[in-house]
């Protein structure tokens, strides 16, 4: 980009970005719903189901010895 092109691009934007709470609230809840929810539909790596299913199986096998 040309120089005189960057100095009227930067006239054009203001100095400064203001936002009510309820603007900020909304913006930072839905970029972190939109990022976990892409988390949460990822399955879990072999190694965790894993780890997840030995921990399963000894908490059944603790309440069976109960």
């Amino acid at each position: 980009m040309q120089q005189s092109n960057r100095q009227q691009w930067a006239k054009q934007t203001p100095d400064s970005l203001n936002f009510s709470q309820e603007q900020v609230t909304f913006i930072l809840g839905h970029s972190l719903r939109s990022q976990y929810n892409d988390i949460l539909a990822a399955d879990l790596p072999d190694r965790l189901k894993a780890l997840v299913q030995e921990l399963e199986n000894k908490q059944i096998a603790a309440s069976d010895a109960r």
